[in-house]
């Protein structure tokens, strides 16, 4: 009896539907349903309909919880003076006078280690408009990935105290750099400063593993919802970002003796292996994603392979930025013409171009950062090799589609 009741109900439903004016939306209602999915890019589907990747509802101005991070997307955003190039910004006391000139970043080589960015900046502080930061090397700074949480994994063992939580305001502090106040004079008479610095912290690409002392995180969840580039956008929504990614293999190769996981090639070898099988075993349980933010079993896996999946690190990235904010470029086409490029970043950061003699000098130095363990080392085992380029073919072939570029597949290294 009750079914017979529900079929007549939904038969009268459908009769005055049909008769009404309300028909003609119905159907287009259900055209888009079934269509929309099918011709909408997944990408933009993904970014309308789940909250995965956005700021979870998150309410500004409750109590500090003494175990999180500093809630940087809860603070007002700096405003630039407009006769500085570089985002600077004057800080006042009470009286309204100011105390001295604070500044952000104008450019952020945010990856990936090992791929040459010490190379780069060095080569970029060259140029007359752009000078060092206070940082380590005049160039990092270890604090989005690191020392905002009070550590970072070059100690990998070494366990989060909130203790030592860093401020965005410690993060500023390697950004005041003189040269940026002196003024020069227009053609009007008004006074500007075209002096611009930036920074390279390389591991701020691929470490999100301290995810879960970001405040607009759940801690439960398995995966982060706001990553580095969330924050960073905040701070300095225009920040002109530079990528370099070196074929990965090599790459990692250089990172493991460079962080001291081992220091022979059979020693990589067996840990390139147990690393795979650390990570096979997390995915088919969490996903990928989940496992390479995962501190606890990154801090235990012998190898930094986490850091060589560009495709998932890379999303992170184009989630939040536009891809026309960014500068990205193999380290093996950048080597073979380090000229051409070096014009392409003037461009990218508008600065003026150089003079023949200051471009040759910048394009011609010897490389920065070599990696002496490696080279002490030898090269990588032939099976390692083969056994790692097979690992990172479907990985390189979605770095390529989100690229939309298919030299990101490195085929013509691998063949």
């Amino acid at each position: 009896m009750p079914l017979k009741l529900l079929l007549k109900w939904k038969r009268k439903l459908f009769h005055k539907v049909t008769k009404r004016k309300y028909f003609p939306l119905l159907c287009i209602g259900l055209s888009l349903v079934i269509i929309f999915p099918v011709f909408i890019p997944f990408r933009i589907v993904d970014l309308l309909f789940q909250n995965r990747r956005g700021v979870p509802n998150y309410q500004c101005g409750g109590p500090k919880n003494p175990f999180l991070a500093e809630d940087i997307l809860c603070q007002e955003r700096k405003k630039f003076l407009p006769n500085f190039k570089n985002p600077c910004w004057y800080e006042f006391k009470g009286n309204r006078t100011y105390n001295r000139l604070r500044c952000l970043p104008y450019f952020h080589i945010f990856g990936v280690c090992k791929s040459g960015t010490t190379d780069l900046f060095f080569r970029l502080i060259q140029h007359p408009q752009i000078v060092p930061n206070r940082g380590l090397m005049s160039k990092e700074t270890w604090f989005w990935s690191w020392h905002r949480y009070g550590t970072d994994l070059k100690k990998r063992n070494v366990s989060v105290d909130p203790h030592q939580f860093l401020p965005l305001d410690h993060f500023i502090d390697f950004f005041q750099v003189p040269q940026i106040s002196k003024m020069k004079v227009s053609s009007n008479g008004s006074k500007y400063s075209d002096i611009i610095t930036g920074h390279a912290d390389p591991m701020d690409f691929w470490d999100n593993t301290l995810w879960r002392f970001i405040p607009q995180n759940y801690k439960n969840d398995l995966e982060p919802t706001v990553t580095t580039p969330y924050l960073i956008r905040h701070v300095q929504p225009n920040i002109k970002l530079i990528l370099l990614l070196r074929e990965p293999v090599e790459r990692l190769y250089s990172q493991y003796y460079h962080l001291g996981f081992g220091t022979s090639p059979e020693d990589f070898h067996v840990d390139v292996s147990a690393s795979m099988r650390y990570i096979e075993r997390c995915r088919g349980r969490d996903g990928l994603r989940s496992c390479l933010y995962n501190r606890s079993l990154l801090r235990d896996m012998p190898t930094p392979l986490y850091s060589s999946f560009y495709d998932v690190h890379i999303a992170n990235w184009l989630d939040v930025f536009p891809r026309n904010q960014m500068f990205i470029v193999r380290t093996e086409d950048f080597s073979k013409d380090i000229r051409s490029h070096l014009l392409h970043l003037f461009k990218f950061l508008e600065v003026d171009d150089v003079s023949e003699t200051l471009l040759n000098r910048m394009s011609q130095m010897s490389h920065r950062y070599k990696s002496v363990f490696k080279d002490k080392a030898g090269p990588m085992l032939n099976r390692t090799r083969r056994m790692l380029r097979d690992y990172f073919r479907e990985p390189m072939r979605r770095l390529s589609h989100l690229l939309n570029d298919q030299k990101y597949t490195w085929a013509d290294v691998y063949g």
